[in-house]
């Protein structure tokens, strides 16, 4: 029937590939009154997104439809783009081109076996048909003088072969296509791995994420998959056309009669299936954004009991999912129905005009009924074509978004500069001085936070950076580590400017504790030896452990330092405490020359933090190494010999010696200290509160607070001169006093 030559499912994946529309494949979606004889495409099971554990910010049963797919670079409005960009893809293959060259020609052979089944059929009706009186068994029959036993034997034996052949060639597409999306995930991540952090400002993880597993293997399929069926369905409609005209001129004009209204039904309900696709991924988008959120934040979400205005919230981006696909149902419906009614129509003239042929003798019954199928296969071409571009164009689509990454070139690369940062004094620590420095973030170009920042640290200090909240203390330190460039001015250590320098052998000798820690899944070993290039001894790593204050509690788990850490099944919990103790080890055991404390202690107990204060302050008597770090708490503060003071420009208010600017009450660290509620230790208040905030309901009590923090305040102050680390501080855990007796006072000497 030409009904058949323009199935339901080819019409509907050549309409919806080509709109970036994600579509849940099936093996069959209509049943076909007879199964198609050349061999069909790989089987497609039902896929749904596999979103890496880390972050599992949409459920791993989400449906892949449900998936967005937003494309920076739109294939479909820039051709020349495209062609570029499909160029670009071929050198990924190279590498597997004779295996895709043998998997074409598998396919080939498969496909000319199935292309002879309708000549076959008509040949074995038409002998049935001349000699259907003369016949009395089915041993007399004669197909092309062979006897029919021996000629469907022969049949059945190519048909095997043709098997074969399709099994090869499926094979061989697999076998490519996970080399070229491994291949192409390993180029991407080393791509993303070495951006500068202004990448990561602009570029969200989940869209990276996507990127690297969703596009990539989009990309794989359409330059494998895709490519061996457009050579298929060419090979089949080029094939099938000359054999329908061998068969029967004037048929085959008739059916290229309705190719016209064809064509021009796909152009009209394609370009509104496209717009309806491109809403359906800005709300899909929103979908993915609300999810990611509702997710990542699910402690926040119970916390407030925010559960039904999110499950509501998620609902309503749901209700525009659902209007969306409403239209899209109607628009497909027009779709289907007017070809259908194109289809039928074709199907009464051919079949009107095929009876004519056969009662005038122009045309057997065999050779009508071999045209009706060669009329099936060459449909199902056709549009296999139409969706073979429609699909590549979404794998150049999907590609365009990896090349974006791969083309935009970072300010900072890891091997910038061809000098070596040297320190001028390999076993102690490095000067550090901002010149003139001003920046604000590439992101957020209008929210300035230096202007002509100056201020020097002496090799071999030890400095606290305090200041407002948000007013930079955070970027002096991603500036030192160089993850961005300043705007103006210069960041000379020991004298050498870092734009200028390597950036990696810069890093080297800087280690960094963060306020919150990452650790790496892995052992707690390979935590400690994070980026070393040079393994440390087992001793040297229990050693630094211990001045960490972590030895203790490593040693309780069973595998000790061999302990996996990390979110999955089989890792060990730790608790942020935990956490950051390692994460001082990780930094110490690299014995930089430059150590940045970003709030490193703010997850520990008090006992912890003394501990690990001793460790720090022995580091700072031995100078061997230049300390910077960045602090809210007096407790933290105090320890420091120099202080750094930002004002609300992030400009350097105030610079001296700690316990000199605490003894002045004018001085600004006094100030921002008495604004914090620090210096007072009691409970912070908000500074400046709305008049509708009523901090103590009862007069009385406001006033005893007051005057018990006045108290507490003025006993702060008889303290001030004690800013050393007392001599008498005790700890329940013997590992620090073992570690201060083993090595004395501790001295770092660079590796």
């Amino acid at each position: 029937m030409l009904k058949l030559c323009l199935p339901r499912t080819t019409l509907l994946r050549s309409q919806l590939a080509g709109s970036n529309l994600r579509i849940i494949p099936s093996i069959r979606l209509l049943s076909y009154s007879r199964p198609s004889p050349f061999p069909s495409n790989s089987p497609r099971p039902t896929r749904c997104l596999t979103v890496p554990s880390r972050t599992n910010f949409i459920p791993r049963t989400l449906p892949q439809f449900l998936v967005p797919h937003r494309t920076l670079k739109t294939a479909s409005t820039d051709n020349g783009s495209s062609w570029r960009d499909l160029k670009r893809l071929t050198v990924l293959i190279k590498k597997d081109i004779k295996l895709l060259v043998l998997a074409i020609v598998l396919l080939t052979i498969s496909c000319s076996i199935g292309m002879a089944i309708p000549k076959i059929i008509g040949t074995i009706l038409d002998t049935l048909r001349n000699n259907y009186e003369n016949l009395t068994s089915l041993s007399q029959i004669k197909i092309l003088n062979i006897p029919l036993s021996t000629f469907l034997m022969g049949v059945g034996i190519t048909l095997i072969f043709g098997c074969f052949a399709n099994f090869g060639r499926v094979v061989i597409l697999r076998i490519i296509s996970e080399r070229l999306v491994s291949r192409l995930r390993s180029q991407v991540v080393k791509n993303i791995i070495h951006k500068d952090l202004e990448f990561f400002d602009t570029f969200k993880v989940g869209d990276l994420m996507s990127r690297v597993g969703n596009d990539a293997f989009v990309v794989s399929r359409s330059i494998t998959h895709k490519v061996a069926d457009g050579v298929r369905s060419g090979f089949i409609g080029i094939f099938g056309i000359g054999l329908m005209l061998t068969l029967s001129r004037e048929l085959t004009g008739a059916l290229f009669a309705i190719l016209p209204p064809i064509i021009w039904c796909t152009s009209v309900f394609g370009k509104q299936i496209r717009m309806n696709s491109k809403k359906l991924q800005d709300v899909t988008g929103d979908l993915t954004r609300v999810t990611e959120e509702q997710f990542n934040g699910i402690r926040t979400v119970q916390g407030f009991v925010a559960e039904r205005n999110e499950i509501k919230r998620f609902n309503n981006v749901l209700r525009e999912i659902f209007q969306v696909g409403k239209e899209s149902a109607f628009i497909n419906g027009k779709f289907f129905t007017s070809a259908s009614l194109i289809g039928d129509l074709g199907f009464l003239i051919v079949l009107t005009y095929g009876s004519y042929l056969v009662m005038h003798g122009s045309m057997s019954i065999g050779d009508l009924t071999a045209f009706m199928l060669y009329t099936e296969y060459t449909g199902n071409a056709i549009f296999g074509l139409s969706s073979f571009y429609s699909e590549l164009m979404q794998g150049v689509g999907a590609a365009s978004r990896i090349f974006e990454i791969n083309d935009k070139e970072p300010k900072i690369k890891s091997t910038t500069g061809e000098a070596k940062f040297k320190p001028l004094n390999e076993v102690g620590g490095c000067e550090i001085e901002f010149k003139n420095v001003s920046f604000f973030y590439p992101t957020r170009p209008t929210n300035q936070i230096f202007k002509n920042l100056n201020f020097k640290v002496p090799a071999g200090s030890n400095v606290c950076i305090v200041g407002p909240s948000g007013r930079g203390k955070s970027t002096i330190a991603s500036l030192l580590l160089h993850h961005y460039n300043a705007v103006s001015g210069q960041i000379l250590i020991d004298g050498q400017d870092i734009a200028t320098l390597n950036t990696k052998s810069l890093r080297r000798k800087i280690g960094i504790v963060q306020q919150e820690p990452i650790l790496m899944s892995g052992t707690i070993r390979d935590n400690i030896t994070y980026g070393l290039t040079e393994e440390p001894s087992k001793e040297e790593i229990r050693l630094v452990a211990k001045q960490c204050f972590c030895h203790n509690f490593i040693t309780k788990f069973p595998d000790t330092y061999d302990t996996t850490i990390g979110s999955g099944s089989s890792g060990t919990s730790l608790s942020g405490g935990q956490k950051q103790r390692i994460a001082i080890a990780r930094a110490l055991i690299k014995k930089p020359n430059i150590l940045i404390l970003d709030e490193a202690t703010s997850a520990l107990d008090v006992e912890s933090e003394g501990a690990i204060n001793y460790t720090f302050g022995q580091i700072m008597k031995s100078k061997s190494m230049t300390i910077v770090s960045i602090a809210h708490r007096l407790s933290t503060i105090r320890r420091f010999e120099d202080v750094i003071v930002l004002g609300n420009d992030g400009s350097v208010v105030e610079m001296g010696k700690f316990k000199e600017l605490y003894d002045n009450p004018t001085s600004e660290l006094s100030k921002l200290l008495n604004e914090k509620s620090s210096t007072k230790e009691a409970t912070p208040q908000p500074v400046n509160p709305p008049p509708f905030i009523d901090l103590q309901t009862n007069p009385e009590e406001k006033k005893e607070a007051d005057n018990a923090s006045e108290e507490n305040g003025a006993k702060l102050d008889d303290s001030k001169e004690d800013v050393s680390v007392p001599d008498n501080m005790t700890s329940s855990d013997d590992s620090l006093k073992e570690a201060v007796n083993e090595g004395g006072p501790i001295k770092i000497t660079p590796r």
